[in-house]
């Protein structure tokens, strides 16, 4: 029997879309709490020079206690203005958003990501990114970084 992976529309919430336009789901500290991986929660504790029991995070618009950023000035200044996306705002592109996009790979893609949000809707764009970091041949769940599947060691585009 195969087993249907795909996110369907009644899943879609807008829990892994973060304010900032990031993907949460391909996130290492989401996947490393969500998939209750000790090996890369410890990982990140190193890293990060934090207490393995720290490394939690349900989503970035989910109660602060269960946040890796809990204090995240895109979600409060989205919430403060009465937008769900900073792309919403009167104000966009801001400094700080700029600022952000540029300091990691991954949030360089926050531009394209809102593009698409506009042309589809959060929902659709939710789905193609549960779509898009998932494991070609396993369909495991992979991480930004991830240069091959950590269930099958499949190598990732």
């Amino acid at each position: 029997m195969k087993v249907d992976y795909r996110l369907h529309d009644e899943e879609a919430d807008l829990t892994l879309a973060a304010p900032c336009g990031l993907y949460c789901g391909n996130c290492g500290i989401f996947r490393a709490y969500f998939d209750r991986n000790s090996e890369k929660a410890m990982a990140y504790a190193r890293k990060y020079q934090r207490k393995p029991e720290d490394i939690k995070c349900s989503g970035c618009r989910v109660d602060a206690k269960f946040s890796w950023s809990p204090d995240c000035e895109f979600k409060s200044c989205t919430q403060e203005k009465g937008v769900k996306f900073c792309y919403q705002c009167g104000e966009f592109p801001c400094s700080k958003i700029e600022e952000f996009a540029a300091s990691a790979p991954d949030h360089r893609l926050i531009h394209d990501n809102f593009a698409r949000m506009k042309a589809v809707g959060w929902r659709q764009w939710l789905k193609e990114q549960d779509e898009r970091w998932r494991c070609e041949v396993c369909r495991a769940k992979l991480e930004f970084y991830d240069k091959k599947c950590p269930t099958c060691g499949t190598a990732t585009k």
